[in-house]
């Protein structure tokens, strides 16, 4: 009787120490986003539309407090903070600034902005798939925005290493509207201040 119930009672101990660590290992992709202060990254998007297609290529840069800065192209250098977009033409040399509300594709590209929404949504639902035989946590929440064509985004996050590659960004009728991905991305790193300038 006694070994009947020291095996029930292990049995139960398992159960609970595998479901907590499950539980926090659903979570931690989410958390893991939700702690970066700084990250680079290489990445293109994909816009589509009724159309045609359109593919922009670049590379981004974060840093807590300082904000967004898009190399786009290798033609123009946007820098977002304060809600404004500080856009410099290396081609002409040209600098102006415009608001950020202007702006529907580039800044859906930035990896801050979603992160942003884990924080204020309230329906967010996470999954998991394996794609090419790597798995990925696939995170979705709803991107409110004054575009009609943007009603939720799917952000594939790599389970192993917690990096992003991918997000999917969907209009309500469920069409892909933009698809960003990130190459090279290095989370936490140490960026130069002085990139994020605008003067």
């Amino acid at each position: 009787m006694k070994k009947i119930l020291l095996i029930f009672i292990s049995i139960v101990l398992i159960l609970i120490v595998t479901g907590c660590g499950k539980g926090k290992n659903d979570k931690s992709s989410i958390a893991y986003l939700k702690d970066l202060k700084s990250y680079t990254t290489d990445m293109s998007i994909e816009v589509k539309n009724n159309k045609q297609k359109l593919d922009y290529s670049g590379r981004q840069m974060y840093f807590l407090g300082l904000g967004y800065r898009l190399e786009l192209n290798n033609q123009r250098v946007l820098i977002y903070k304060d809600d404004k977009i500080y856009i410099t033409d290396l081609q002409n040399g040209n600098k102006y600034i415009t608001d950020m509300n202007f702006d529907d594709v580039y800044k859906i590209s930035f990896l801050g902005n979603f992160i942003d929404l884990l924080y204020t949504n309230e329906r967010i639902k996470t999954s998991y798939k394996t794609v090419n035989g790597k798995k990925y946590e696939l995170i979705n929440t709803d991107m409110p925005d004054s575009n009609r064509n943007i009603s939720h985004g799917i952000l594939y996050v790599d389970v192993n290493k917690k990096i992003p590659q991918k997000l999917v960004v969907y209009d309500i009728k469920e069409n892909e509207k933009f698809i960003v991905n990130y190459k090279n991305f290095v989370p936490n790193c140490s960026v130069d201040k002085s990139l994020f300038r605008v003067n």
